[in-house]
């Protein structure tokens, strides 16, 4: 048996960030092994404490550790268990498929009467996961790491949706923005999170909503973080593709643009120039924010 995961499973393997020795792997086809009636969830956990991979704030690296697993699997080195909602996802794709599908257009809104909720029901998965894969121009609803998102009501109508996730590796721009060294990056890096999806559904046209649910979910997305993971970023970025767009929404909610993009796109473990560049959007969270990402012992509540 023993031979037969050797041969299976390569000697080293690099993903999110970390390095796995070939102990390390034969640790986790083990797990996957004994633990697979448990389902993915179980196995994920197990893997997180039995590698001691954990987030800044202590939890475990739950969906980090997800994506590794099903990129093992890709490689061959094991089965995973199926997915225990696999045979749910066509009623609940109908459920959310009855909110969208009112597609009258609105051309006017009482701001004040907006509802932006935060998605934490299987319902609301759904139909984010529905509105933005059919109508964002990137066609996934796919976040990767720690995340939070939101769709914006107008009543029972849903009018946007907006999507937040861990900040990106190493953008030149912004790093010399803040004036990191190589050394602060992966230290403070977790206190920048990315407007990673931001959609206005096609059939809603009206002046200024786009800047103003982004001013309404930046005061909000920092404490929602925080009841999430414990701890609250103090810088938010996005990107801006600036064929596509503009940029206005973000330059009157007062987003700050401070370079471009080099169009590196991190494909497994090497990076490509397979994108335009875009432009690069900050929105500091607190006056001292520079100081905050940089400093040794400084700690956000």
């Amino acid at each position: 048996m023993k031979s037969t995961i050797k041969k299976r499973l390569p000697s080293t393997f690099t993903a999110r960030g970390r390095h796995f020795t070939h102990r390390q792997l034969q640790l986790v086809d083990h797990i996957v092994r004994r633990y697979s009636s448990e389902g993915r969830t179980k196995i994920s956990e197990r893997v997180c404490k039995a590698l001691r991979w954990k987030q800044p704030n202590g939890r475990l690296k739950d969906m980090a550790c997800r994506e590794v697993l099903r990129r093992l699997e890709a490689f061959g080195c094991f089965a995973l268990p199926p997915g225990r909602t696999q045979g749910a996802a066509w009623p609940q794709r109908k459920i959310a498929q009855a909110y969208a599908d009112n597609t009258t257009p609105v051309t006017s809104i009482d701001f004040r009467a907006l509802d932006v909720v935060r998605v934490q029901t299987a319902r609301q998965r759904h139909l984010w996961n529905q509105l933005v894969d059919e109508f964002h121009y990137l066609h996934s609803s796919r976040l990767i790491g720690r995340q939070v998102k939101y769709i914006v009501y107008s009543g029972t109508r849903p009018l946007a949706c907006l999507g937040w996730s861990d900040a990106a590796w190493a953008i030149r721009a912004r790093d010399a923005w803040i004036g990191w060294s190589r050394v602060q990056i992966p230290l403070r890096r977790h206190l920048i999170i990315n407007n990673s999806r931001f959609l206005i559904v096609p059939w809603v046209k009206v002046p200024n909503l786009a800047s103003h649910i982004l001013a309404r979910c930046a005061k909000i997305v920092v404490e929602d973080w925080n009841a999430a993971y414990d701890y609250r970023p103090v810088l938010l970025e996005t990107f801006v593709d600036s064929e596509r767009f503009p940029g206005t929404c973000y330059r009157a909610a007062n987003w700050i643009c401070v370079g471009t993009t080099s169009g590196y796109a991190k494909v497994g473990n090497s990076h490509h120039n397979s994108q335009a560049p875009k432009e690069l959007f900050l929105y500091p969270q607190h006056p001292k924010c520079r100081s905050i990402l940089k400093g040794k012992r400084v700690h956000v509540h």
